[in-house]
């Protein structure tokens, strides 16, 4: 191996000719594969993965395993192509391998595409999927709720990644007073599936975090596969927090997304995991509203139920007082009643009694005004007897007096 004087001040100069370019290195790659007819088979047999359009032209990787190939179909072939090639299809593709030296990169340039039935990693994610439903993990009850005022959020994904960076500006956009917490968590390679599922594992005990998020940003659809992994998923759907997962572009979607309590599409879209603090304030001043009104209402209701006791009270005194009043009145009037029943039986008793005595007297006067009219007649007629005497006294004298007065006048 070349090595190069390293106290050398001057320029490096290595103690070897036998050096080249990237360049000449690419083109030596690009004839060692021309020239190659070890190299040159009649198909090749894969999985069709990351299927995308681009510039006219059909590309897709060719995957068997953890090895795969790119493929290109052009446009002016793609459309004599028996077989469209797509996802989750097996297939059996022949054409030209090529090497393209500006980037160091080989390519199959398609020629013709043999369906050979659903691709192998469709079949095992068929399987994956099927066992967790079965175990009622893609199940809506299962889900749980996201808290709707988080005030810590975990976020498992790679710490120097744009979706790290994608996922906190988003959810820090819409609520900057929540805490972010950062598991550095590998999304691909062989350490990957343990370095997730012990992100999420801690997350998940510890109790300040409110909601835990996974994320990573797009690509081949061979490097998001390990989010297809059952203890993945399991751990994902078996957490206490609430978990909400967003893997690749939009139209990606793992099994991880679908046991998650909630799905979001990309890493940009991890702010729905909290509230937006615009409509967290319109909510508080509803609710402000709707508590003064509830308020007014309530009081309102309670000034109207307690005047109602008030007044029934009050009523309910009154009448009380007023029967009260009326059995006194009525008992007093009774009394006054029989008192002046009494007195006046009294008086009539006096009166009568004093009747009585009157009639007796009246009586006793009757007879003493018989007697004295019987004692005054008595002596009336014993009067008028005198009288009557006298007269004839007086009478016999006049006879006397004038018998005298004519026998002298005769015999004179």
């Amino acid at each position: 191996m070349a090595k190069a004087d390293e106290s050398a001040a001057g320029p490096v100069e290595l103690d070897s000719d036998d050096v080249v370019t990237v360049a000449t290195l690419n083109d030596e790659i690009a004839a060692v594969i021309d020239e190659n007819q070890e190299l040159v088979h009649d198909y090749v047999i894969g999985d069709v993965s990351d299927c995308r359009s681009a510039n006219g032209h059909l590309h897709f990787d060719l995957v068997s395993g953890d090895a795969s190939i790119h493929c290109v179909v052009f446009g002016f072939r793609y459309k004599g192509l028996n077989t469209k090639p797509d996802e989750e299809m097996h297939v059996a593709v022949r054409g030209e391998l090529s090497y393209y030296e500006p980037q160091g990169s080989c390519s199959l340039i398609v020629e013709d595409v043999v369906n050979m039935g659903k691709s192998e990693y469709s079949q095992v994610y068929a399987e994956n999927k099927e066992k967790l439903a079965g175990d009622g993990l893609l199940d809506d009850e299962q889900k749980q709720p996201l808290p709707e005022l988080p005030t810590t959020v975990g976020l498992v994904t790679s710490a120097d990644s744009d979706a790290r960076i994608d996922a906190v500006t988003a959810i820090h956009d819409r609520y900057p007073q929540v805490d972010i917490k950062i598991n550095d968590a590998s999304v691909q390679g062989p350490n990957a599936l343990q370095a997730l599922m012990s992100g999420v594992a801690t997350f998940d005990e510890d109790a300040a975090v409110d909601v835990i998020v996974v994320t990573r940003g797009g690509g081949a659809d061979k490097t998001l596969r390990i989010f297809n992994e059952m203890p993945l998923c399991r751990v994902v759907a078996n957490t206490d927090t609430p978990t909400a997962v967003g893997i690749g572009h939009e139209d990606d979607q793992t099994l991880a997304d679908e046991v998650a309590d909630y799905r979001f599409m990309t890493p940009t879209h991890a702010g729905e995991v909290v509230p937006k603090r615009a409509d967290l304030d319109q909510k508080r001043t509803r609710l402000a509203e709707r508590l003064d009104t509830a308020y007014q209402g309530t009081v309102d209701t309670k000034l109207t139920a307690s005047k109602t006791t008030l007044n029934n009270a009050y009523q309910s005194v009154v009448a009380g007082r007023l029967h009260e009043l009326e059995a006194s009145l009525a008992n007093a009037a009774d009394r006054h009643v029989e008192a002046k029943l009494l007195e006046l039986r009294n008086r009539l008793d006096t009166g009568y009694r004093t009747l009585e005595q009157e009639k007796e007297h009246e009586e006793e006067l009757e007879e003493t005004v018989e007697a004295v009219r019987d004692e005054a007649k008595s002596e009336i007629r014993a009067k008028m007897a005198r009288q009557q005497r006298r007269y004839k006294i007086i009478i016999a004298v006049l006879v006397v007096i004038v018998l005298g007065l004519t026998t002298l006048y005769l015999t004179s």
